[in-house]
């Protein structure tokens, strides 16, 4: 989710009030014309962080990002939150959130330039935001959780909610992996069926009690390997995680060089090793007969 400079200054401005603001006290604050300011607030509306009132005044909005964002201000009243918030530092923010990564993995993820990337990540780390780990190669960059907890705490609330916005009314989020999520329904939706939906397709039919139909949004091309990573990221039962075994016999030379924490235990099951919350080796070996592998 990004936010505009104008967004940005706009909220900050209705939470350092006291009372609620009408639009064209905004507008005079922002010295912008009062057509441009409605679009503001209707774009902060719609990220749930202001509302407006019966008497169209602006208020802070009651959600959990609104009252994250109130929280990081009045922690940091001083700080330029242009230069932690607005357009492509804040899509950074979220990229290291979970992990420290390099200038490459982010640009690659990103699509934003290597040079660009030195730059921001230059800034936020002035700002005591980030952190450079030393004396490792390729430079890996981290989140300050310690000297920014409520900007993490922010980052959280604004992931969760674009994440719920990207899926249909029904639907279930797995996963959020950034320009696509992940989801369930018990529902056909128009959406691209991935995960344990089109296992058929891959000589793997499923014999599993539930109605579940797995689906990513928006619409794009999914491989083989994409379906497998869709499947152990969906699979929560036993029965769901023998099938994912399966799927990988069945397509071994396929899905060389896939990553993921399940693929060890995977592994593991199939050197005859007792993992807890997985198929025994026996229990594999029986499914295998069935489906001539």
């Amino acid at each position: 989710m990004r936010l505009s400079e104008k967004e940005v200054k706009l909220l900050i401005e209705v939470i350092r009030s006291e009372n609620d603001l009408q639009p064209n006290d905004l507008a005079k604050a922002l010295e912008i014309r009062d057509t441009s300011v409605y679009k503001i607030i209707t774009r902060l509306e719609q990220k749930g962080l202001v509302d407006r009132n019966s008497f169209n005044r602006v208020a802070p909005s009651i959600s959990l990002q609104a009252e994250s964002f109130k929280k990081l201000y009045h922690a940091h009243p001083t700080s330029p939150f242009d230069r932690l918030l607005v357009g492509e530092r804040i899509n950074l923010l979220f990229k290291i959130n979970d992990k420290p990564k390099s200038v490459e993995e982010l640009s690659k993820e990103t699509g934003i330039s290597k040079f660009t990337i030195y730059y921001f990540l230059n800034d936020l780390a002035k700002l005591g935001v980030v952190r450079k780990a030393k004396g490792k190669r390729p430079s890996k960059y981290s989140f300050n959780y310690v000297l920014w907890s409520d900007l993490k705490e922010l980052l959280v609330n604004l992931s969760e909610i674009e994440s719920l916005t990207k899926i249909p009314i029904g639907g279930l989020l797995i996963k959020d992996y950034g320009d696509y999520s992940l989801f369930k329904s018990i529902r056909k939706l128009d959406a691209a069926p991935t995960s344990f939906s089109v296992y058929g397709n891959y000589g793997i039919q499923l014999y599993l009690r539930t109605n579940n139909n797995y689906y990513i949004l928006p619409k794009r091309d999914i491989s083989i390997k994409d379906v497998f990573i869709h499947s152990l990221d969906s699979a929560e039962e036993m029965s769901q995680k023998l099938y994912c075994i399966l799927f990988y016999l069945k397509n071994k030379n396929k899905l060389k060089g896939i990553q993921h924490p399940m693929i060890k235990n995977i592994l593991a099951v199939l050197e005859g090793k007792n993992i807890k919350g997985y198929p025994s080796y026996e229990d594999v070996m029986d499914r295998m007969l069935v489906y001539a592998l």
